[in-house]
């Protein structure tokens, strides 16, 4: 028996040295492959970013989209209350009697849709007829929306100061009819210019007039002194238009598009305050020379690739490319100019 235990035991003596030589030759990772593995995976990387970024950006341009359709309904459910549209802005002299461009109190078309937009407690909170530049309506002007603003827009700006707005900074040669529009800040209150109002990215369409035109109509005022600037868009200086004044048709006129902050100047569902040829920029932007995605001549632009939003009368929303024909683009831009057909 002892024996035998010997020999048992001999032979599992003699496999223990096997047994460990098995695990000493189990097979680890080399740093080659471990290299090829990490090549491997940032490859994959490389790959899925640009999906995955193209992803986000859909997305957010799909948020701009809806923000707009909620503009829309808020134009459309003004429009069934007061019988108009809201104008682009608000301008009059002598206490309100006759129209003025640059005249008191300014508040734009956002402003006066924003009970339809959930925003009653502000729009009561607002003295309509005080300047939008009153320090009375201080704490109003100055708020951000979210629902005026576009989440593809890179810096996030809420608010900015009137001066840092880019549009007192662009030099008169930047201007189609290479005027001087008085952008030395001469004459401009100082108080003014430190203004800070609320950002946004969505502006009215006043057409395909140039935003300079309404210093030529404040110097050429009526021996009553008003001053009208019409744009031939669904909104300009005192429009109040009805819907029957869209004789091109809704569904083939722009109301908004898309204004991004830093390619050229900044915008506000604000409204404009009176001191500069350029104001009229902060709420309405034209197609005066078709679109070209950079904002330049107060025109539309956006920080999504390749194009914008522009909502148009009927409701709907459509992405318009940076590279549609001129002619086109111009033909929705205006209410009445017989050009029904026109598509993007």
């Amino acid at each position: 028996m002892n024996n035998t235990n010997s020999k048992r035991s001999g032979r599992r003596n003699a496999e223990e040295p096997r047994v460990m030589k098995n695990k000493n030759n189990s097979k680890a990772f080399t740093l080659v492959e471990l290299l090829v593995v990490i090549a491997i995976i940032g490859i994959l990387i490389g790959l899925l970013l640009p999906a995955v970024q193209a992803a986000r950006e859909a997305a957010r341009r799909m948020e701009c989209l809806n923000n707009f359709k909620q503009i829309g309904i808020a134009l459309h459910n003004y429009c069934d209350v007061n019988g108009t549209l809201p104008a682009a802005w608000e301008g009059y002299a002598n206490g309100g009697k006759v129209p003025s461009v640059f005249g008191n109190p300014g508040w734009g078309w956002a402003a006066a849709i924003l009970p339809f937009m959930e925003q009653t407690p502000l729009y009561s909170q607002i003295n309509l007829t005080q300047s939008v530049a009153s320090p009375q309506n201080l704490q109003s002007r100055e708020l951000f929306l979210k629902a005026f603003h576009c989440p593809s827009e890179p810096n996030g700006e809420k608010s900015f100061k009137l001066e840092d707005s880019g549009l007192l900074d662009h030099h008169h040669d930047d201007h189609d009819d290479h005027g001087d529009h008085d952008h030395d800040h001469e004459g401009l209150d100082e108080k003014l210019l430190e203004s800070v109002f609320g950002a946004s990215n969505y502006v009215a369409c006043i057409g395909t007039t140039d935003v300079h035109d309404s210093e030529f109509i404040a110097e050429n005022a009526d021996d009553a002194g008003a001053t009208q600037f019409k744009g031939n868009g669904a909104f300009y200086h005192n429009s109040f238009l009805g819907f029957s004044a869209i004789t091109d048709g809704l569904s083939s006129t722009i109301f908004a598009g898309e204004r991004a902050a830093g390619k050229e100047h900044f915008s506000t569902w604000v409204g404009m305050p009176a001191g500069d040829g350029c104001f009229p920029a902060l709420v309405v932007g034209s197609n005066h020379e078709g679109f070209r995605n950079d904002g330049e001549e107060h025109g539309f632009s956006s920080w999504h690739k390749g194009g914008a939003n522009f909502l148009f009368g009927d409701g709907s929303v459509r992405f318009i490319s940076e590279t549609v024909d001129e002619k086109a683009i111009r033909a929705m831009s205006t209410r009445s100019g017989g050009e029904t057909n026109a598509t993007p």
